[in-house]
């Protein structure tokens, strides 16, 4: 027997290789398994994706080891993947290893370290490459790869070679990765187990240990915490049929009735056939904030799991996840687990063994948990599926909703995409028959939905201007008209008395704006020098609480200086404002109110962001600042008022989906106020109170700005109405990105038709410069997709070899949601 396997390290040109299955692994190895096989001198990960009989004529290595007994993935997550290098137009090898957590990535490497160090008078007649060498190993053993990064390739293998040759540096084999299931494993003890048979005390003391465990065992990493020979010991009492070792149970949690109104019926009844039918269905679930879209995947959750298949719950955010965790764990106890990014290494792989192992039911995570080994999906949820955060940004640029639909369809399972405001492409495939549309009208418990009030900011400044002019000096009586200097808080007379009056009812306020930091940057007033990133086309945002210039594309951060850098004057000052000027002009506004601040600056921390959320729950934080991550899906009944302080950011995006977003987001904070017994009310601010999309928000009427909005689309071509992909051109030398994105467009251009594709660019993208790379962009828009992917492989094929010679990354991204 043979297998094909999808080689995950890191090498060469190596894709899909074949191997043969040996004598002591016949059986044992099925689609889907991890293994470790020979690559050359090196042991290297793979993913088997076929076994069969004389896959291949040529003398091959046999697999080395099976690194878990059961296949990491089944096959519809193989089907995945096959998809995702397809769709998205890359590699299989590629796609594997995007997606495999790199602990798993198990390798053999050979790593060097110095031997004996050179004398005084052999380093004087070291070359450049030579001295970097030892000084480079003597820190720390390096590989080969990690070397070459010193010098020419050619020259730091020949120097390797040679020092290896005079004794000055040895080899070792390093391995990297986790070779293990991690999955919580139990001693139990055996039924009838002669226990009087045990003489030894050690072997009395873990035994006894057991035993107190009674049914459900002991965890064995709690028996062996001590590293005192205890694993030898528990595998002499598993050898001789004491005690047996095997997977933790996963335990429930207490079953909650849930009284659902007559449209959550009717929706749990529509989706639920689909489930005991175990049949592909996609069902887009419109509910408007508040409606108890979280209550009805909690009752189709339990009909899957009762059925004896898993369920996969995706949110756009981690600290959504961390909410809706909450929820699933109340109903399903321990059968509910999580996976994200911010978890450690070691934490997400036991997440992955938990799911394969069968302890986790219920996953539960951002976009990256749809690769996550949960075999059987009876259900696919995706939680506000109109969010962007689904759609990858970097590497592979997937979009994990559409991938839950087609796992869906692998697995013969419904999935559910959630939204008040579903995405156009969403709304266009329910219109088209491709989604089943399920309405939910009516908040839980018939509350009111929350009344929206918009505050023209121009008439606020208009205001402020002609009250600057009868009273020239600040008097106590102006303390809410902030928005009457041109670079304070533009904070609207109703706002402030709205937040003023919502404080001395003891209601709790979400006030928005999405922009962190104090100062938007920093300009001079003597010369108009603006302080900017040296890495990047933007200004440095000021921080006040460490006084420092901070660039949120590349991380670059620098203490804030006292003159300006041009002209060595004293005319700096601080234009715009972020989350934290505003946090600090309410504090003076309103010192009695206890006031937070969520954005990416407080909440890095572990654990923060959580913290922050617990405090809002239990009352004790009156006002909330934050940026987008305040308006995801939380449900606090103490909130009665929420406020955008600046509409229109979001709205006068360089993007075809400003608007779409606007009414969204605006949607999505309309939908945090009321939501338990008071009314809510929402304001407002804006400079452009006429657009459609806001007055669509004020009105919550979805349907009227879809229709306005697809309109819009369909003159444009635009999506949901033709399909989109975007080349974007990545490189160092600014006239060399220049060219190659000038050759790549010519390139697409040749494929063009009136009807067909059409080629935009190719143009700058508007941030142009990030972390010291220039980036230029070409747009393909085009009716049908496989022209659109034919056109772009001929180009790949064309202009690739010469943007690998220049060092160019050509990104290709297939349904692109931002255009920066």
């Amino acid at each position: 027997m043979q297998a094909n396997i999808v080689i995950v390290g890191a090498t060469r040109g190596f894709e899909t290789l074949t191997y043969s299955i040996p004598p002591a692994l016949d059986g044992r190895v099925e689609p889907g398994h991890r293994v470790l096989a020979p690559l050359r001198a090196r042991k290297v990960t793979g993913v088997v994706t076929e076994v069969g009989e004389r896959l291949s004529t040529s003398e091959l290595k046999p697999i080395l080891e099976v690194l878990e007994p059961r296949p990491l993935f089944d096959r519809p997550h193989l089907q995945l993947m096959e998809f995702l290098a397809s769709y998205y137009m890359v590699s299989i090898a590629d796609a594997y290893r995007s997606v495999i957590p790199a602990v798993a990535r198990v390798e053999s490497r050979t790593a060097y370290n110095l031997a004996t160090p050179p004398d005084q008078l052999a380093r004087a007649t070291f070359t450049r490459v030579e001295r970097s060498v030892i000084e480079t190993i003597t820190k720390r053993p390096q590989t080969t790869r990690q070397l070459e990064k010193i010098g020419p390739p050619s020259e730091v293998r020949a120097t390797i070679a040679r020092f290896v040759a005079d004794g000055i540096i040895e080899s070792r084999a390093a391995t990297t990765g986790r070779h293990r299931d991690t999955a919580d494993l139990v001693a139990r003890l055996v039924i009838g187990a002669a226990v009087e048979s045990v003489r030894g005390p050690k072997q009395r003391e873990v035994l006894n240990s057991i035993v107190s465990g009674g049914e459900t065992g002991v965890l064995v990493k709690d028996l062996t915490r001590r590293k005192d020979g205890t694993r030898a010991v528990l595998k002499s009492l598993a050898r001789r049929g004491l005690i047996a070792i095997d997977a933790a149970p996963a335990t429930h949690g207490v079953a909650a009735e849930f009284d659902l109104n007559d449209e959550q019926q009717v929706a749990l009844d529509a989706i639920s056939p689909a489930i005991e039918n175990r049949r592909y269905q996609a069902f887009l679930l419109w509910g408007v904030t508040a409606s108890g879209k979280t209550e009805i995947y909690l009752n189709l959750a339990a009909r899957a799991l009762a059925a004896g298949r898993n369920v996969l719950i995706m949110v756009p955010e981690i600290a959504l996840a961390h909410e809706i965790v909450r929820s699933f764990r109340a109903r399903f106890g321990s059968l509910v687990g999580i996976a994200h990014s911010a978890q450690s290494v070691s934490e997400r792989w036991a997440s992955w063994m938990a799911a394969l192992g069968g302890q986790a039911r219920v996953m539960i995570g951002p976009r990256s948990v749809i690769f996550a080994p949960m075999h059987d999906a009876g259900l696919i949820v995706v939680d506000e599926e109109h969010d962007a955060s689904y759609k990858s940004e970097e590497g592979i640029f997937y979009h994990a909703r559409d991938l839950a639909v087609a796992l869906a369809g692998f697995s013969n399972c419904p999935v559910v995409l959630g939204s008040a405001t579903p995405s156009s492409e969403s709304y266009a495939n329910a219109r088209r028959g491709r989604y089943r549309l399920l309405r939910l009208l009516r908040r839980v418990n018939d509350r009111a939905m929350a009344s929206v009030e918009i505050v023209d900011m121009r008439r606020e400044v208009a205001d402020a201007r002609r009250l600057a002019a009868a009273k020239p000096t600040n008097g106590a009586g102006r303390e809410a008209k902030s928005a009457d200097l041109p670079d304070a808080v533009p904070l609207s007379t109703t706002l402030v008395a709205a937040l003023r009056e919502n404080l001395a009812s003891a209601g709790q306020s979400m006030v928005f704006l999405n922009r962190r930091g104090f100062h938007n940057f920093l300009q001079c007033h003597i010369c108009g020098n603006v302080i900017a990133c040296p890495n990047c086309s933007v200004s440095m945002t000021f921080h006040m609480r460490d006084r420092s210039l901070r660039c949120h594309y590349c991380g670059n951060h620098t203490a804030a200086p006292d003159t300006c850098p041009e002209c060595n004057s004293y005319g700096l000052k601080g234009q715009g404002f972020g989350t934290e000027r505003l946090t600090q002009t309410l504090a003076d506004m309103m010192p009695a109110a206890r006031i937070e601040r969520m954005d990416s600056d407080t909440s890095s921390l572990r654990g923060a962001r959580a913290r922050m959320l617990a405090e809002l729950r239990a009352g004790e934080i009156d006002i909330l600042v934050g940026t987008q991550m305040i308006t995801k899906g939380f449900d606090f009944p103490g909130v009665t008022l929420a406020a955008v302080v600046n509409a229109d950011m979001a709205l006068n995006m360089p993007d075809f989906r400003s608007a779409e977003r606007t009414f969204q987001l605006l949607t999505q904070i309309a939908g945090r106020a009321g939501r338990g017994e008071r009314p809510g009310r929402v304001i407002i601010q804006t400079y452009a109170p006429n657009h459609y999309s806001i007055r669509a928000a004020r009105d919550q009427d979805y349907a009227r700005f879809m229709r306005r909005e697809l309109e819009l689309r369909r003159d444009l071509m635009y999506p949901p109405f033709a399909r989109l992909a975007m080349v974007r051109i990545e490189g160092a030398e600014p006239q060399i990105v220049r060219r190659m994105a000038e050759a790549v467009a010519k390139s697409l251009v040749k494929d063009t038709t009136p009807e067909g594709i059409r080629v935009l660019g190719p143009a700058p993208a508007p941030i142009e410069r990030i972390k010291q790379r220039y980036r230029w962009q070409v747009m393909i828009k085009s009716r049908e997709l496989k022209p659109m992917r034919a056109a772009i492989a001929a180009m790949r094929a064309e202009v690739g070899p010469s943007a690998d010679r220049d060092d160019i990354y050509l990104a290709i991204d297939i349904d692109p949601v931002r255009m920066l």
